[in-house]
C-alpha cells in the first residue's frame, strides 16, 4: 500500500467518525428536547395542590379562574317574596308572635313564638322555601331535628320539629333549590310534643326573626279535619 492509498483510508476513517459523532449529537439533542417538552407545563396552565388555575389572555388583558372541586359555599341571593310555604297542603297551627306571649300547650305557660307551626300528618314532605345552602343539620335537645338553610348573607330559614328521617344524600353544605324535599314533618321537639305533628318554621333577616307569613300564606285549619290525638 502506497502513501496515497493510506491517506485515502485515513480520510475515509475520519469521515466515518465525524458522521457517527454528528449522528450521536443529533440523537442526544432530540432526546433532550423531547424530555423537556414532556416535563414543561403548558404556558396556559399551572397546577397547585387541590386546585387548577387557568389563565386566558385576550389582547393585553389576562383573566384568571380558580376551581377547587368544592361545593360553592356562596348561597344564591333570594328575595323574601319568592319563598314557598315549606309544607305543601299544611294548615296553620300557631302563628308568629315576637311581642305578645302565646300559650304553650306543652309547657303550660305563655311564651314568645319566633316562628309559625304548620300542621300536617307525620311524614309529610318538608321543602326548601327558597334556593340556598344547607348550613346546619342538628338534633336540637329542645326543638328536635333541625335544618337551617342560608339563602344570602342577610337571610336564612330554619326548619324544626322534623322527623329524624332525612332525604338520602342531604348533608351540610349541599346546595338546594326552592321546592326540593329537605325533610319530613315529625314530632321530635320536646317543648312542642303535646301539639299535633307540625313543622316549626322560622325566618331570619339581618339576624332578626321575621314573620314567615310576610313571605307566603298558609291555609287556615278546618276544625272538622283535626288529626287524631297522639
Amino acid at each position: 500500500m502506497n502513501k496515497n492509498q493510506r491517506k485515502r483510508q485515513l480520510n475515509r476513517g475520519l469521515a466515518i467518525a465525524l458522521a457517527i459523532l454528528l449522528a450521536a449529537t443529533i440523537a442526544i439533542t432530540i432526546i433532550a428536547f423531547t424530555s423537556s417538552k414532556k416535563t414543561k407545563p403548558n404556558p396556559g396552565e399551572s397546577s397547585t395542590s387541590g386546585q387548577t388555575t387557568v389563565r386566558t389572555t385576550t389582547n393585553s388583558t389576562t383573566s384568571q379562574t380558580t376551581t377547587t372541586g368544592k361545593t360553592d359555599d356562596n348561597p344564591v341571593s333570594v328575595k323574601p317574596d319568592k319563598m314557598l310555604c315549606p309544607v305543601v297542603g299544611g294548615t296553620m297551627l300557631k302563628e308568629y308572635s315576637s311581642d305578645v306571649p302565646v300559650w304553650s300547650l306543652t309547657m303550660e305557660d305563655y311564651r314568645i313564638h319566633s316562628g309559625i307551626d304548620v300542621e300536617a300528618e307525620s311524614g309529610t314532605e318538608v321543602i326548601a322555601a327558597a334556593d340556598g345552602v344547607i348550613s346546619l343539620i342538628d338534633a336540637d335537645p329542645m326543638m328536635g331535628q333541625t335544618i337551617e338553610i342560608t339563602h344570602s348573607d342577610s337571610c336564612k330559614t330554619v326548619y324544626k320539629n322534623l322527623s329524624t328521617k332525612l332525604p338520602e344524600g342531604l348533608t351540610s353544605g349541599a346546595m338546594v333549590k326552592a321546592g326540593q324535599t329537605i325533610g319530613y314533618v315529625g314530632d321530635t321537639s320536646l317543648i312542642e310534643i303535646s301539639e299535633n305533628p307540625h313543622l316549626h318554621f322560622e325566618v331570619y333577616v339581618d339576624g332578626a326573626s321575621a314573620d314567615p307569613l310576610s313571605f307566603f300564606s298558609v291555609a287556615e285549619k278546618d276544625p272538622s279535619t283535626d288529626f287524631e290525638d297522639k
